[in-house]
C-alpha cells in the first residue's frame, strides 16, 4: 500500500463567523491509498476546540503509524473498522484512512460507496448555513439564498442572546411561512439564555436547536430538553459511540449530528447511527470545514441509512472553488451521487494543494 499526502486550503466567499469564532478559510488534509491500479481518497479536517488536535498535530500523527499502513487490509467493511479503531492517531487521521480503505474497497466491489452501505436513498436536500451577522443583513442573506433555491436555513447564534432571538425573527419576517429555519448556538449560551431565546423564538417556526449549551453539560441539556418546545440537537457533546450512548442514556438530546471528523471515520458513525435509532433519537449528519471530498463521504453515508433525517452539507458550497469534482454534486440544495464506484470523487483543482512529504 502506497499512500500521498497533501494540504489543502480554500478560501471561503466570505469569512463565516460563529460563537467560537471567525473562519476565513477551509483547511485540511488530503490523502491518497493505492494498491496496485486501485486508489482511496480521505480527507482529514481539524478542529483544536472540538477535537483537540491541530494540523500539525494531524500530520505528525499520519507519519507515525505510514509502517501499519502500509499493510493495511481493505477486505470487507468491519476489517476497515477494525484496523482503524487500533491505530494509535488523531481523530481526524482515523476519519480519513477510515474513507480512504471504504472508498477502495467499495471500488474492488464495482459498486458506489452510497449503494454499498446501505443505498436507502437516491439524494438529499442540504440546508445552508448564515453565519453571525447584524439581524438584518443575517435576513438579505437568507433572502439571496433563496433566490437560489435553498429552503432550509441553519442559522448560527450564541454570540447575545438578546440579539439571536432578533436575528431569528429578522429571517422569518424575511423569508415568510414555509421555509425551514434551524438554530445553532456552538455552546454560547448560558442555561437561563438557552431558556429564553428558545422559548421567543418557538414562535417563529424554528425546527431545532443545536448545541444550545457546553458539550459537558449533560445534565443541564436534559433539562433544558423537557422545558424546550423545540427539539433539542448535540453535536460537540457527541463525538463517537460511547458518548452517543451516554446522551442517549442520560436523555439529554432529540437529535445526534454526526460528523465524520468527530466520529473517527463511516464505520463508526454507522455505531453512533444503530444506538441513536434504537434509543429513538434521529440523526443529522454535518461537516467541520472539507472539501468535496469529505462531504460526499457524509452525504453517501446519510444516504445509506433511514435514520439520518437531516442534512448540513454545504462547506463545499460556501468555498471559492471545489479542490474536487463528481462524487455528491451539489445542484442548488440538492445533493445527488456520481455514477462512479467508491466515492467517484476526482481531483480537479492541484492549485489548493500543497504536497507534504510523509515517507
Amino acid at each position: 500500500m502506497e499512500i500521498e499526502a497533501w494540504i489543502s486550503e480554500v478560501p471561503l466567499v466570505e469569512p463565516l463567523r460563529i460563537a467560537p469564532g471567525t473562519s476565513y478559510t477551509q483547511r485540511s488534509i488530503i490523502i491518497r491509498l493505492r494498491n496496485g491500479d486501485l486508489e482511496g481518497w480521505g480527507e482529514a479536517c481539524q478542529s483544536r476546540r472540538v477535537l483537540g488536535e491541530t494540523m500539525e498535530d494531524a500530520l505528525a500523527s499520519l507519519k507515525k503509524i505510514i509502517p501499519a499502513i502500509k499493510k493495511a487490509s481493505y477486505e470487507s467493511i468491519e476489517a476497515i473498522h477494525e484496523f482503524t479503531e487500533g491505530l494509535d492517531a488523531t481523530p481526524s487521521i482515523k476519519a480519513a484512512l477510515n474513507i480512504a480503505l471504504l472508498d477502495m474497497y467499495s471500488k474492488s466491489e464495482k459498486r458506489p460507496l452510497w449503494k454499498l452501505l446501505g443505498g436507502y436513498r437516491e439524494s438529499l436536500v442540504t440546508d445552508i448555513t448564515i453565519g453571525i451577522m447584524e439581524p438584518e443583513e443575517m435576513a438579505q442573506k437568507a433572502l439571496k439564498f433563496a433566490e437560489r433555491g435553498f429552503s432550509i436555513f441553519k442559522l448560527k447564534l450564541g454570540e447575545n442572546a438578546e440579539k439571536d432571538i432578533d436575528r431569528v425573527k429578522k429571517v422569518r419576517d424575511a423569508l415568510g411561512e414555509g421555509p425551514t429555519i434551524r438554530v445553532d448556538a456552538n455552546e454560547g449560551w448560558r442555561y437561563e439564555d438557552a431558556v429564553r431565546v428558545i422559548n421567543r423564538i418557538a414562535d417563529y417556526e424554528v425546527e431545532l436547536v443545536e448545541q444550545p449549551l457546553r458539550h459537558d453539560m449533560l445534565h443541564e441539556l436534559k433539562m433544558l430538553r423537557r422545558e424546550s418546545p423545540i427539539p433539542i440537537a448535540l453535536d460537540e457533546s457527541v463525538r463517537t459511540p460511547g458518548e452517543a450512548l451516554r446522551a442517549v442514556e442520560e436523555d439529554a438530546t432529540d437529535i445526534i449530528n454526526i460528523k465524520l471528523m468527530k466520529s473517527r471515520g463511516i464505520t463508526p458513525a454507522i455505531r453512533i447511527i444503530a444506538i441513536s435509532e434504537t434509543a429513538g433519537v434521529k440523526n443529522m449528519v454535518g461537516c467541520f470545514s472539507e472539501t468535496r471530498l469529505g462531504i460526499t463521504a457524509t452525504a453517501y453515508l446519510a444516504q445509506a441509512y433511514r435514520n439520518v433525517y437531516y442534512y448540513d452539507l454545504d462547506c463545499d458550497i460556501l468555498g471559492i472553488d471545489p479542490v474536487f469534482r463528481g462524487g455528491s454534486e451539489p445542484e442548488g440544495p440538492v445533493r445527488r451521487p456520481s455514477q462512479g464506484y467508491g466515492l467517484g470523487v476526482t481531483l480537479s483543482n492541484e492549485g489548493y494543494l500543497r504536497p507534504v512529504k510523509i515517507v
